[in-house]
């Protein structure tokens, strides 16, 4: 890492939220069990005109400015190291998404201790709040990960053409996604086994769950997504730019076929049979034979 000049004296802010839009539900991005933290964000009303906690600039990019809790020890070196990378990180959601332009910037990644997840105040919000690792040495990618996949719900909104981040088809585009760019952070998000040890193995491919919270939906997005990537090898951004409200209109787009379910679940009972537990450890199973 190359050695910084002498250090300005940070400024203790309490930072205005841009007036462009007005705050929503909060969007989470959460491990199985739900934190303090995220439990306690969403049931309170999202701040109006500033962030939700004090922060610090650490510095801006392009497309971003990148803050930390105020007092956070580990905030300068994790926000530097998101400084690094998430121009490269942007411009690869862009390419999934087709080039299409976020219509609300600067994007503003504020890393706090303590979240144990990310969310923001609405699908289209551009504040992102993201966990960041309280070791000495801490995990940047940690802060990574979370940081892209709240970024694929923001360029999921201004898409409009069906992800929604609200329900289980664009919170199961956010998070492969956000693993396909950082593999080794997953660990404690991962969905896919609660949905293959689920009783019933419930369709939400020929329909689509209208929460982001429901870790079963959720599981069988994950691996329907990975499915079209990884079984089936269509490209991210075909897959992306073939968006429907559910994913078996996702799969008539890609495969000009229906019946995606049965297909999909079949090959899965096969490898992973129905009432026995699945072992699966990953969101991401496929290629199977």
């Amino acid at each position: 890492m190359k050695k910084r000049g002498k250090r300005r004296p940070v400024r203790k802010l309490r930072a205005r939220r841009s007036k462009r839009q007005a705050p929503g539900a909060i969007r989470i991005f959460a491990k199985l069990e739900l934190g303090q933290e995220l439990a306690k964000r969403m049931s309170v009303a999202p701040p109006r005109t500033e962030f939700d906690r004090a922060v610090t600039l650490e510095g801006k990019t392009p497309h971003f400015q990148v803050y930390y809790q105020t007092g956070f020890a580990s905030g300068p070196a994790i926000t530097n190291g998101v400084l690094a990378t998430c121009e490269k990180d942007h411009s690869t959601l862009e390419g999934f998404f087709g080039n299409i332009a976020l219509p609300n910037l600067p994007v503003n990644i504020i890393v706090a201790p303590g979240i144990g997840g990310a969310y923001h105040y609405g699908c289209g919000a551009v504040d992102l709040y993201c966990d960041g690792d309280t070791s000495a040495g801490p995990d940047v990618d940690h802060t990574r990960l979370l940081m892209v996949a709240e970024e694929v719900e923001v360029f999921e909104d201004a898409q409009g053409k069906g992800w929604d981040c609200g329900a289980s088809n664009g919170e199961g585009l956010s998070r492969v996604l956000a693993t396909e760019l950082y593999p080794a952070e997953l660990d404690g998000f991962a969905t896919a086994a609660s949905w293959l040890d689920s009783a019933d193995r419930l369709d939400w491919v020929s329909r689509t769950n209208p929460t982001d919270t429901d870790a079963v939906s959720n599981g069988c997005a994950v691996l329907f997504l990975n499915y079209l990537r990884y079984q089936l090898s269509f490209s991210w951004a075909q897959v992306v730019q073939a968006a429907g409200s559910t994913f078996e209109q996702t799969y008539k787009t890609l495969t000009g076929k229906t019946g995606s379910f049965a297909l999909f679940k079949a090959l899965l009972d096969s490898h992973f049979p129905p009432g026995q537990p699945s072992g699966l450890a990953t969101d991401n199973p496929f290629p199977l034979q």
